[in-house]
């Protein structure tokens, strides 16, 4: 019996042991994330500006949640009336797929909550910083191929749900957004 409560002991040790390692290795993988996001975020945007790479962390956008990010304005055309109707909703959801947001990915989780939450003042101005920032670091073509694909998009929202029988009309807000986008992507 001495054995078996040896072993039944070591194992308890061993169980014991591995939970805190876990927990140890989740609070360095936290801190290691924290520390590349930055540094991801710059890789993945060419973002320098280390206020707006920190304004960009505290609203959570981190590498994997930044194609949801991209997505702010069709949010924020889908909320211009003040509620996002299951049309527009199913057009920014499938923006997110083609996109190559996975369903079980944290930008996933992002667009959800953007799509239950009007969007705040402080989510509009870091994403028009933003998108003034890649704008300055791209030529006038990619600057208009760039506002061409965005305005498109959210175009598509504005228009999904508008209009004769929820076709075609964009409404006064929703123009508002589209061309605070043009504004973002000068020629």
């Amino acid at each position: 019996m001495s054995d078996a409560f040896k072993q039944r002991g070591k194992a308890l040790e061993d169980q014991f042991f591995q939970k805190e390692t876990d927990k140890l290795l989740k609070k360095l993988k936290a801190t290691f994330e924290q520390e590349v996001t930055a540094e991801g975020l710059k890789a993945a945007t060419g973002i320098t500006n280390p206020e707006l790479l920190e304004r960009l962390i505290g609203l959570q956008v981190r590498g994997e949640t930044m194609a949801a990010f991209w997505l702010t304005p069709l949010i924020e055309v889908a909320w211009a009336d003040g509620k996002i109707d299951l049309r527009e909703r199913a057009l920014i959801l499938d923006a997110a797929r083609q996109t190559g947001i996975d369903k079980s990915s944290p930008a996933h989780d992002l667009l959800e909550e953007s799509l239950h939450k009007h969007p705040t003042e402080e989510r509009r101005k870091v994403w028009r910083a933003y998108a003034k920032d890649l704008a300055s670091r791209l030529d006038a073509n990619e600057r208009r191929i760039t506002r061409e694909d965005l305005l498109k998009r959210t175009r598509a929202v504005a228009e999904v749900s508008g209009g004769i029988l929820g076709m075609g009309k964009v409404s006064a807000n929703e123009q508002k957004v589209l061309d605070a986008i043009a504004e973002c992507f000068p020629d």
